[in-house]
């Protein structure tokens, strides 16, 4: 569907290219699909860059050497200075008819759409990364109950009712909010996609591999973002019950759980595990395809408050899920029903490992597997079903009144 609308459309995301994020390499995915369909498109970052083929303006001033390393103080201070930054530039420059479409990174972005439909008059589509504050309460940030949650959660119900649609990556998610927030908010699934997928290439004629040593090795990979919400010590356990075995387990990424990483590899002395920073997006291709296994961890309780983008480059890269979560998930439920892979509860590390050992094994029924996750990627997911689903959302949004 393409529009015809003359109005403007604000995308507003903390996280956008060059970044090598999973945010920032959605929304610049969604922002150049969006352009491409005809939507006259700005774009609001905190990411430093040059310009693109469409506005997009970087209100945060160069960045901070060592960003990897910002704690969640520093974090909540570079992203209410993107809040304040935003907001300010749109009662400045925003017009009216425009419409925005607010990314919730950092997660309290969205007070933005009800200012600025109260300022300004303009409507907004709030999009949810992760549910916030569940997903800070989860991770520890903040309590469970008392009076800061529940202010949270009350400027939340507001953020997502007075939106024209509230977008989240799943049902599990969408079935979350209505319950902790209320059963008639206005909420559409919409999922994210692959970025890039993996060349069509085995493990052992990978280059990547090759260049890192393990070409030889059945391996294992976790690529992507270490965050609070992500189970890594179940994965870590099984490296070490496997250090003796032609195994090799592979973690490309940075976040708030590397040191986990670290930790288990000096103090385990481990040699079957490497640790790499984020690839380039140019590399991921390559990166995506040099392994036998793709791995996901989730923590129990994140399965309906996160959607993790990663499983979407397994799927399309035509690797086997590696699912560490619990098995009534809908994610796991999708991963068994398909046949594309493997689910394993939290904590099970040793079947973890006996699983993995006898999968090492067995080529034809890695190859079936992988098979089965394009297949299915093929069949239900992708960007042009997103920027459709997104177009839908956006036209009601933007459509002209009288």
């Amino acid at each position: 569907m393409t529009t015809t609308t003359p109005r403007r459309l604000l995308l507003i995301s903390e996280h956008f290219e060059p970044s090598t994020g999973a945010t920032a390499q959605l929304m610049s995915d969604l922002a150049r699909g969006l352009h491409r369909r005809g939507w006259r498109l700005t774009v609001l970052t905190a990411t430093p860059g040059a310009d693109l083929e469409f506005p997009v303006v970087r209100l945060n001033g160069p960045e901070r050497k060592g960003g990897a390393a910002v704690g969640v103080v520093g974090k909540a201070l570079r992203g209410l200075r993107f809040l304040l930054g935003s907001l300010l530039w749109c009662l400045r420059r925003g017009r009216r008819g425009d419409g925005v479409l607010i990314v919730s990174n950092p997660p309290f972005i969205g007070l933005l759409g009800p200012l600025l439909s109260l300022c300004r008059g303009l409507p907004y589509v709030f999009v949810f990364q992760d549910l916030f504050p569940r997903s800070a309460v989860l991770s520890g940030v903040l309590p469970a109950a008392g009076p800061l949650a529940l202010l949270w959660q009350g400027l939340m119900a507001q953020v997502c009712g007075r939106s024209s649609q509230t977008v989240v990556l799943s049902q599990a998610m969408e079935a979350r909010l209505r319950r902790d927030l209320g059963r008639q908010l206005p909420l559409t699934v919409i999922h994210n996609w692959a970025v890039e997928r993996g060349a069509a290439v085995r493990r052992a004629d990978s280059g990547f591999a090759a260049e890192h040593g393990y070409a030889d090795r059945f391996s294992v990979q976790y690529s992507g973002n270490f965050g609070r919400l992500h189970d890594l010590l179940t994965l870590l356990e099984a490296a070490r019950l496997l250090q003796q075995e032609p195994i090799q387990f592979v973690f490309i990424g940075g976040g708030a759980k590397q040191g986990q990483i670290e930790a288990y590899r000096s103090g385990f002395a481990l040699g079957n595990v490497l640790q790499l920073p984020y690839q380039p997006r140019r590399r991921l291709p390559q990166s995506l395809a040099a392994c036998d296994l793709a791995a996901i961890g989730l923590i129990p309780g994140a399965e309906d408050t996160v959607a993790p983008c990663k499983f979407y480059g397994i799927l399309a890269s035509g690797r086997p899920v590696l699912l560490i979560a619990r098995r009534s998930c809908d994610l796991a439920q999708l991963v068994l029903n398909a046949g594309c892979g493997l689910v394993v509860e939290p904590g099970e590390a040793a079947e973890l490992a006996d699983r993995l050992l006898h999968l090492s094994q067995q080529p034809d029924q890695v190859q079936t597997m992988g098979e089965r996750s394009l297949a299915l990627y093929q069949q239900r997911f992708g960007l042009e079903r997103s920027l459709e689903r997104y177009e839908t959302v956006l036209q009601g949004l933007l459509e002209p009144r009288p």
